[in-house]
């Protein structure tokens, strides 16, 4: 039979997986600023561990909702957090689910904002490489301190003009 108790269990795996995401956030943000590459690629295999737990949580976790309602005789398409806490007729399971909602709510909020930020790392970090490239691979150019009027060439099709002291007397 599943009730809540299963539920309030599964919530906080979910957020022991979800303070491990943070952590290894600002992890990465300091990796990210140091530019530390070997170490980025570390991170990223414990991101895709920690959020196929999570998958596998949350699928765990939407099953035995669906289940608790089933066996209560009611239909939701969707069921939050807050109408759980409603349905609990025990006020420690009531509790429970709330200091769930509440430690999610906020982790997820400061799980956004290193993220955002992390972003904002990475598209900066783009954009230098992106310049150092452009710099690396545009044409050189003439120095600049060359001459740039350049001494008339003399026309072919005229004769030559000789100097005042060339002439004949």
């Amino acid at each position: 039979m599943s009730d809540l108790y299963t539920i309030v269990e599964i919530l906080e795996q979910l957020i022991v997986e979800h303070e491990k995401m943070l952590k290894l956030a600002g992890h990465k943000k300091d990796v990210l600023i140091k530019g530390n590459i070997d170490e980025l690629s570390r991170i990223l295999q414990f991101e895709s561990r920690c959020i196929n737990a999570i998958q596998s949580l949350e699928l765990e976790r939407e099953k035995h909702v669906s289940l608790y309602l089933m066996q209560r005789g009611i239909r939701k398409e969707t069921c939050y957090l807050s109408d759980l806490i409603e349905m609990a007729e025990q006020p420690e399971l009531k509790q429970s689910l709330s200091m769930c909602q509440q430690k999610l709510g906020k982790i997820m909020a400061e799980l956004k904002e290193t993220n955002d930020l992390n972003q904002k790392l990475i598209e900066q970090s783009l954009e230098f490489v992106n310049f150092t490239l452009e710099e690396m691979t545009a044409p050189s150019e003439e120095p600049t301190y060359q001459n740039t009027q350049k001494a008339p060439r003399p026309n072919p099709y005229t004769k030559p003009s000789h100097g005042f002291f060339d002439s004949k007397a």
